[in-house]
């Protein structure tokens, strides 16, 4: 077994018991009673079928453990097709998720090679939580608490005005990867309108998701709601700043689910304080924990109805990692043992 993986999700969910951390241990029992039993490690797994275990950082790496590899799981990595084509005893190549642009599918398949894309439940969980923050603005939820909480509901019963219709409205993605093709899905349920920039442009996801390609700049300029779905990296900290905020409508809502230090913050309280943006609804910040005394905070207390915060929680629970190395693992043993494989990706191109 060959593993290259950009972030550990792999193997995250198959940890030994005793190597979770201890609060991490809590929060799985607090959901199960039972989760000693149920997150069951990667040696307890294979017990009937003893595995070897290669974990590799690099394509040189790569390379060079190929030749004797039967089955190699991927996550955010690319994998040239040159590459691919030393791996002559390959049963299975399996990436976890399902953008899965780096894998050379065309090449695994002139090879005789099975390659499965597993969904992943921590990408799907965060696009649900981004979809509850965007209707919580949308429908002004948290106004419309307080009205009722102050018992003006008798006096203006079955109207609540800046409601707004999502089918009335463009979301604007930054990132079509696997939680940005999500959200474009949902978002077709209400028949909104789905513009999104990516690094490169994606015909065929765009026709899956009826999504209309921009450039960085129209993005901002035309999105109602602008949500927030790129990797951190060298190229894309503090890609969003005040220039991209200025471009905004001064009604538009910013959500970032991906990481706090794509948007440059002080920039972002700067839009909210003038209200050169209509609000923001955040999971991920700059710095974690959020600071107790940051102005964000303040805001939100100020205006509920503009500023909704959450604590990096929208992956919703340690049991999502459990779930995900667990669909990638059953895979494998459903190989060894004979049985299909799930998730197999046919009539795609490399």
């Amino acid at each position: 077994m060959v593993v290259w993986d950009a972030v550990g999700n792999v193997l995250w969910g198959v940890r030994r018991w005793q190597d979770w951390d201890p609060r991490i241990q809590q929060a799985l029992l607090q959901e199960d009673p039972e989760a000693r039993a149920h997150a069951v490690d990667l040696s307890e797994l294979f017990r009937q079928h003893p595995i070897e275990l290669t974990l590799v950082k690099s394509l040189a790496e790569l390379e060079s453990n190929l030749a004797e590899a039967e089955f190699l799981l991927l996550h955010k990595v690319s994998v040239p097709a040159q590459a691919l084509s030393a791996g002559r005893k390959l049963r299975l190549v399996e990436h976890l998720g399902l953008d899965y642009r780096g894998v050379p599918v065309r090449s695994a398949r002139q090879l005789g090679i099975p390659v499965a894309a597993v969904p992943l439940i921590n990408y799907l969980a965060v696009a649900e939580h981004a979809w509850a923050l965007i209707l919580s603005h949308l429908k002004q939820l948290p106004a419309v608490r307080a009205h009722m909480d102050r018992g003006q509901f008798q006096q203006s019963w079955g109207l609540f005005p800046g409601v707004l219709l999502v089918r009335d409205l463009t979301l604007g993605l930054l990132g079509l990867g696997e939680i940005g093709r999500v959200m474009a899905s949902i978002a077709r349920s209400f028949d909104m309108r789905v513009i999104y920039w990516d690094q490169g442009r994606l015909p065929a996801v765009e026709a899956e998701c009826a999504a209309q390609y921009r450039d960085w700049e129209t993005v901002f300029h035309e999105a109602d709601v602008i949500s927030v779905h790129l990797a951190l990296n060298g190229d894309t900290e503090g890609i969003i700043g005040a220039r991209e905020l200025a471009w905004m409508k001064p009604s538009a809502l910013v959500v970032n689910t991906a990481r706090g230090r794509l948007i440059q913050q002080a920039a972002l309280t700067e839009a909210l304080v003038k209200r050169g943006i209509g609000g923001v609804a955040l999971d991920v910040y700059e710095q974690e924990p959020l600071p107790a005394d940051d102005p964000l905070l303040e805001l939100q207390r100020r205006w509920p109805e503009r500023v909704t915060l959450t604590p990096h929680c929208a992956w919703q629970s340690p049991w999502t990692w459990v779930r995900d190395s667990r669909a990638m693992w059953d895979n494998v043993l459903n190989v060894l043992r004979g049985e299909p494989v799930r998730y197999l990706v046919s009539g795609v191109g490399e």
